[in-house]
């Protein structure tokens, strides 16, 4: 193994242009809406995708960071997908990097994908990138990429009492051998196996093929309470700053999921910090799983960073899998 330092060379999102209130969705999906919900969530509207496949927002979101990175698709080593949403096919032979290859003719990259990890799969992706390239001297470059859709009438996890709304979007992080844009210090992260079913689609696919009503994403309340998902997370972030003698005020910048107004209330009380970006943008685009961080890390970008700052990103997860990456400017 090497020590070559690992970078953030570029980033790019894509949104799309069609949106929803949450009243719409509330009314869509046959659930009764109150201002409590409302407020408590936070989330004013989603962007809503009605191409063909999904894959197209994932091309887009690739383009715009190569562009960014002032890259040729030829000089990407590796593909790695990191959606959580089922995508263009849910059959397990098809994998979405498979065809970012093909479209983006990156013939020089082997490709893969993580699930399952919710909105901690990019620190996955990011935690495998790092690996290969300091674990191989072929391998510079690597596209990290998701690109996520809801399941038609279940933007809204847990009908009966909402914690998020989800959206679409894609998001594409470039991450490349001493790139100078923003080296990663190191990613941790830990799952706890008897969450796997936290959040899960009972039916629909090989396990039922006939039966579409259960094609649905369900929420296992009993199971998500019962876990003290921010607690994990501290734990493993701040050994994460320990191990590079660091402490939680080293941090200048935090960027964690929009997932709701009390989600993010949970982050910074947990994490000791004050208010953040997070809310802007959990306002205009809910929740899309791990393309939150890429959203508020391109955001934090807009409004400024010094060099020599520092920014976690953390996820928790909905406690089956938790990550923190720790970066450096």
């Amino acid at each position: 193994m090497n020590d070559a330092s690992v970078g953030i060379l570029s980033a790019a999102s894509f949104l799309p242009q069609q949106t929803a209130t949450v009243r719409e969705i509330f009314a869509e999906e046959g659930i009764p809406a109150d201002r409590e919900d409302t407020s408590r969530l936070g989330i004013e509207q989603v962007h809503v995708f009605d191409g063909e496949s999904p894959t197209d927002m994932a091309i887009e979101a690739s383009l715009a960071a190569l562009k960014s990175g002032g890259l040729l698709a030829t000089d990407i080593d590796a593909i790695i997908d990191f959606s959580v949403m089922p995508q263009k096919y849910v059959e397990p032979a098809w994998s979405m990097s498979n065809e970012l290859q093909a479209v983006l003719a990156a013939r020089n990259a082997f490709t893969l994908g993580f699930s399952g990890g919710g909105c901690a799969n990019l620190h996955v992706a990011i935690k495998f990138a790092m690996s290969l390239i300091r674990t191989n001297n072929d391998i510079d470059t690597v596209l990290l990429v998701a690109s996520d859709r809801a399941i038609a009438g279940n933007r809204v996890i847990d009908r009966d009492k909402p914690i998020t709304i989800i959206g679409d979007a894609a998001s594409a992080f470039i991450l490349q051998r001493a790139a100078q844009e923003g080296t990663i210090i190191d990613t941790a992260v830990v799952s706890e196996g008897r969450l796997h079913d936290v959040l899960n689609i009972p039916g629909g696919g090989m396990a039922h093929p006939t039966r579409l009503d259960l094609y649905r994403l369900m929420l296992n309340r009993e199971k998500y309470e019962s876990v003290a998902t921010m607690t994990t997370l501290k734990s493993i972030s701040e050994t994460l700053l320990v191990k590079h003698a660091l402490e939680m005020n080293s941090v200048d910048h935090l960027i964690v999921p929009n997932i709701s107004h009390a989600d993010i209330d949970a982050f910074l009380q947990g994490m000791g910090r004050r208010d953040n970006i997070s809310r802007r943008n959990l306002a205009r685009f809910g929740h899309v799983h791990s393309t939150d961080l890429v959203l508020n890390y391109l955001s934090m970008k807009e409004t400024g960073i010094a060099k020599g700052d520092h920014v976690m990103m953390a996820s928790h997860g909905m406690g089956f899998t938790s990550g923190a990456t720790l970066i450096r400017y």
